[in-house]
């Protein structure tokens, strides 16, 4: 218990931050499965989809997750830009290997297990590592 009380901050902001992640991925299925319904691309609809659940994120994660108050700092909008981009060809470059051999949605799926890993080691320990609630 004493473990739990010391570690109480960092144990709900993990909790929020898978949360958002949920929220970020049904975001991303969600506009991902529309597209394709209506015969975009897959790649192109890869691209829209995953910058929806971007958008989402920084917004869900700044203000609710990491509790930004204020504004954040250029280079950590950058970092997070980047952290996101480099998501973003992961997931790219998976769903390109696997969409033949495992189709379109199977593909997505295992696409976006890996970019998450990639994208919360990003954001953990690069984007948000130093940011607290009272600064800005």
């Amino acid at each position: 218990m004493k473990i739990i009380k010391e570690y109480k901050d960092e144990i709900i902001q993990f909790i929020k931050f898978n949360i958002v992640g949920v929220v970020n991925t049904l975001v991303d299925f969600s506009v991902f499965t529309l597209l394709n319904f209506l015969g975009v691309y897959c790649m192109i609809a890869q691209v829209i989809s995953y910058s929806c659940g971007v958008i989402n994120s920084f917004i869900m994660n700044k203000n609710w997750t990491f509790e930004a108050k204020g504004r954040l700092k250029g280079s950590d909008v950058i970092k997070f830009v980047l952290t996101n981009i480099v998501s973003l060809a992961v997931s790219l470059f998976v769903l390109y290997v696997l969409k033949d051999y495992f189709g379109v949605m199977y593909g997505k799926i295992i696409a976006t297990v890996v970019s998450m890993t990639v994208n919360f080691m990003g954001n953990k320990f690069w984007v948000f590592r130093y940011v607290h609630k009272e600064d800005s």
